[in-house]
């Protein structure tokens, strides 16, 4: 089921219409500035990014954590790098927002959705090499590269969708080693929250006063998501003792 669900993602991709950037999709809602820095609210926002991509990738050194095996450990190191990079990269998008910046954006990102899944597929098939790992990664770089050439962005979508998608699947269907992994619903939970709060950036915006945008929740809770998935971690016992 999961191969045949990659198989139709990868089809889908490139066999229904192409989808373009809308450019309405760089004027967020609060566009203040602070201390010299524009768009302050999404700018720093971002350091809780850094902060969580951080606590995890110092957690990985933790005993619990090592007992996965280096194969899982690589998977969820470059999915906290990825976070910690994110925060970069989506600050100096917000700083400037086009579609040239948002390139530095999407691709960290990339590096954290698909190695997340790389992680949860490693633990339950029992991955021996990092070969999966490194070809799903350049996967999601690919599709953010095509996009930035082609101006085609439907692959980067089916790419972050599909990662999640067969997320799901891997954890309803695949016995994993590990307990606490249904902690993996609330981490997607958490992240649609925080996508909503994106798609309501100018509404929260509006109902908070314009006080704080519904894209610097957004950050802010979407770091929150990974959190979860940190504690995940540090509190997995084997299941079999």
């Amino acid at each position: 089921m999961l191969a045949l669900a990659g198989i139709v993602l990868a089809i889908a991709a490139f066999v229904l219409p192409p989808v373009a950037q809308p450019q309405a999709y760089h004027g967020f809602a609060d566009s203040r500035g602070w201390l010299g820095i524009p768009n302050f609210g999404d700018v720093t926002s971002n350091l809780a990014f850094l902060l969580v991509g951080l606590l995890g990738l110092s957690a990985l050194r933790l005993p619990g954590v090592q007992a996965m095996g280096k194969i899982n450990v690589h998977a969820y190191g470059l999915t906290f790098a990825g976070l910690a990079l994110t925060a970069f990269g989506s600050a100096y998008y917000h700083w400037a927002p086009s579609d040239a910046r948002l390139v530095w954006d999407r691709l960290p990102m990339t590096l954290v959705f698909m190695p997340l899944l790389a992680a949860t597929l490693a633990e339950r098939l029992r991955w021996r090499s990092d070969v999966p790992l490194l070809g799903l990664s350049l996967l999601g770089v690919a599709c953010v590269v095509y996009w930035n050439i082609t101006g085609n962005l439907l692959p980067y979508f089916v790419a972050q969708g599909g990662s999640i998608l067969l997320l799901l699947l891997a954890v309803a269907l695949l016995p994993t080693p590990w307990s606490g992994r249904s902690r993996l619903f609330a981490v997607l939970g958490v992240y649609l929250v925080a996508f909503a709060c994106e798609q309501g950036d100018k509404l929260v915006f509006q109902a908070s006063g314009g006080s704080i945008s519904g894209h610097t929740i957004k950050h802010l809770v979407a770091a929150l998501a990974f959190y979860v998935l940190l504690r995940m971690l540090r509190r997995q016992q084997p299941v079999d003792g």
